[in-house]
Parts: structure tokens; C-alpha cells; sequence
């Protein structure tokens, strides 16, 4: 069996980088300012980076920039110059889409390693074989391959390091080829702005009856037609390590510090575990929010990427983090007295149980309940309480 892949996870801001390297990533990815394909609330400046390199590599954790966006001329030397104060702060790679960025880079910065991003929708060998002659060191594979061409792929390209995505949204366009935002709302998913209208529920119009609108769904949230299913291979980790795949990518910077710690966590149990399976890992998983899972275009045909009926499922919510050992929190959402909570503990593997016996507030003055932005002490049923920076939750009653 081929060695371990990296574990690579989102993290949108400093405290899903931490999240995320606390709870057993390899690498992280870390949007470029204004010029990642995410939205800039999701990205770091400089100084963030800087401090989130820091944090990353005290824990022997890589850090990649994503600088991907599709760049005019006058993109260009802003975009150099952020990457090159990125080099010095310590990035370890930068993931790259535009062909004219990665010529200028590789001419001012030609020590630094590149990944091709999968914008680039690269799917094939002699596509990678280009790539890498041009300076690519790695290439994020489009979510359009089978599993059956990633071998092919791998093969014949055995010196060149291949990413794959394992797990969070997709597209439904070739990625990086959508307009549809752009159209709709003057905001470019090639820019990094997608307002995301895939997501969004739509009616049905004949030309002729332009005041009547034909419903297409079958449930009580209508029916999302250009919605796609979310990507789970958390069953399949064994099969993506026989096929030479060398890095696992988590989507999901936009998403909770809850999502990249969660994901990070059964993914590295998973890793770790190969060629063993639990059942657990997707049921856990399926505890995020998050849309009907799919195997995509990996697999069995019948297993391919297909539309959603209806939107997300959460059926669980991040309610806060323990700050340290006196199990102090600090809430995201609402806590109440006698909720059934579960922790989520980097130091363990095990999801641990309780019952919120009590919360005081910092004079010791005891509360019925806790909000968003405050900062309680807790007394349970535990035993031996949960470790600092572990992530607590809280079954959405339906």
C-alpha cells in the first residue's frame, strides 16, 4: 500500500486554521486577500497570515496560499506583491489557476512551490504533463475524473504530486466556469464573489402563460434545480490511497470552525485507520451541515454527482468552545441549563456525552442560559472534563 496522504483542510480565518490544525490536518489552505476564489471575509490579510504560519508551523502544520482568482493586467502586480510578503512570512506553496500568473511567478519568485489549482480543470495526463513542465509541482485534479483516470493519471504521471477534493460543496458547472453569479447579481464567481444562485429555489415558466408558475419539486421546500448533492468519500479512503493520490482536500472555507474541525477529525481517523472502515465516520460527518452526499464523478456511474431535492441538513449545532481546563465556554449559540451536549475533543478520539448541570457567569451568579458572545463556566456529569479548544454541540430538536 502507498504511504499516508496529506490531510489538507479549509480554513477561512484564524480560528478555523487552528481548528483545523488542532484537530489533525497536514497542511492548511489559506486564501490570498482579494484574490482567492472566496469571498474576502473568508481570507487573510497579512497579518493574519503571518500569525496564522506561525501558529501552523509551531505544529508542523503547512500552510498554502490560495491565489486563484482569473486575473486582469492590472490584477497582476498587486498580486505579486502580495504573494511575494506571503514567501517571506513563510507560506509553503501557492495555489495558482492563471497561466500568466504562474509565468510571472515563477520568473520573480522561482524557489517557491506551485500547485495548480483546480480552476485549471485539469483531467487529464498530458494536461499535468504541461502543467509540470511549466513549473507545477502539484496538481488539484477537477472533480470530473473517475477514480479509474486518477490511476491512469498517477501512472503515467508518477513524479507529479495530485490532489483531490474528498469531501464538501461542488460546482455545477467545470469549475471556475460558472457565469451564472456574474449574470445575475454583477458578482463573479471568478473573482472570488459567488453569491452561490445554483443554491437558490427557482419556478418554472411557460412563454405563454407568463403569470402562471409551474411547480418542479416534489417536497415542502420546492425543489433547488441546479443544486448540487455534497461530496463524501470518507468510505472510499482506501481505494483514493491505492490510486496514488497524494493530498485529500477538505472544501469548506466558508464554512463553521465546527465544519473544519469535525471534517479534519474523521478524515484524519480515517487516514489513520486505512484499509479499515467504520460507519461511524459518515454518520458523524452527516452531523455537519450539509447537502444529500454523493461518491460525484469518482465511482460507479450510478453513483454520479446529481441534483438535490430540497437544501441543507443540519441537524446539529455548534453551540461554543471550551477555553480551558475550569471548563470555561465561549458561546456561539444559545446554552441552556439541563441541555444534552456533545464535546468534541482534539485530544481524544471519542465524542463525549453530558448534561449541563449549571452555568455561571464571571461573578459566579448563576444563569438559566447563555447566549452568542458570552463567556460561562459549566458544571456536568463528566468526569474528567474536556480538553481546551474543544468544540461543543448540540442536537437541533426537530
Amino acid at each position: 500500500m502507498p504511504s499516508k496522504p496529506e490531510l489538507l483542510s479549509p480554513a477561512g480565518d484564524l480560528e478555523k486554521l487552528e481548528a483545523a490544525v488542532r484537530f489533525g490536518a497536514d497542511a492548511v489552505y489559506v486564501g490570498a486577500g482579494p484574490y482567492s476564489l472566496r469571498a474576502q471575509p473568508t481570507s487573510f490579510n497579512l497579518k493574519e497570515l503571518k500569525i496564522g504560519i506561525v501558529f501552523a508551523h509551531k505544529h508542523k502544520v503547512k500552510v498554502y496560499l490560495a491565489i486563484n482568482i482569473f486575473a486582469f493586467n492590472e490584477d497582476l502586480p498587486k498580486m505579486l506583491a502580495y504573494l511575494k510578503a506571503a514567501v517571506k512570512a513563510g507560506i509553503d506553496a501557492a495555489i495558482i489557476s492563471d497561466p500568466g500568473f504562474i509565468r510571472l511567478v515563477r520568473k520573480e519568485l522561482p524557489k517557491l512551490k506551485l500547485h495548480l489549482s483546480t480552476q485549471a480543470n485539469t483531467l487529464n495526463s498530458e494536461a499535468v504533463k504541461f502543467w509540470h513542465k511549466q513549473g507545477v509541482s502539484r496538481i488539484v485534479l477537477g472533480r470530473e475524473v473517475s477514480l479509474a483516470q486518477v490511476k491512469q493519471i498517477k501512472k503515467r504521471n508518477p513524479k507529479v504530486e495530485l490532489e483531490l477534493f474528498v469531501h464538501g460543496a461542488m460546482c455545477i458547472s467545470y469549475a471556475g466556469r460558472c457565469l451564472l453569479s456574474k449574470h445575475m447579481t454583477g458578482r463573479s464567481a471568478n473573482r472570488g464573489e459567488c453569491t452561490q444562485p445554483c443554491r437558490w429555489e427557482y419556478r418554472l415558466k411557460e412563454v405563454a402563460r407568463p403569470n402562471e408558475e409551474f411547480l418542479i419539486g416534489q417536497d415542502q421546500r420546492s425543489t433547488y434545480i441546479l443544486n448540487s448533492k455534497d461530496l463524501c468519500l470518507i468510505d472510499h479512503i482506501s481505494k483514493l490511497i491505492k490510486a496514488g493520490v497524494d493530498s485529500f482536500k477538505i472544501e469548506g472555507r466558508m464554512k463553521s470552525v465546527y465544519y473544519a474541525a469535525l471534517t479534519t477529525k474523521i478524515y484524519r481517523e480515517a487516514i489513520k485507520a486505512s484499509p479499515k472502515r467504520d460507519p461511524k465516520w459518515k454518520i458523524e460527518l452527516a452531523k455537519t451541515s450539509h447537502r444529500q452526499f454523493t461518491t460525484g464523478f469518482y465511482l460507479a456511474e450510478e453513483e454520479t454527482e446529481s441534483l438535490v431535492q430540497g437544501g441543507n441538513v443540519r441537524t446539529y449545532t455548534f453551540v461554543g468552545t471550551v477555553l480551558n481546563q475550569d471548563f470555561e465556554v465561549a458561546v456561539r449559540n444559545q446554552i441552556k441549563l439541563g441541555d444534552e451536549l456533545d464535546a468534541i475533543d482534539p485530544c481524544k478520539k471519542e465524542i463525549i456525552s453530558f448534561k449541563v448541570m449549571s452555568i455561571k457567569d464571571k461573578d459566579g451568579q448563576s444563569l438559566d442560559q447563555a447566549h452568542n458572545g458570552a463567556k460561562v463556566w459549566i458544571e456536568s456529569d463528566l468526569k474528567q472534563l474536556p480538553s481546551s479548544s474543544s468544540l461543543l454541540r448540540r442536537k437541533i430538536s426537530l
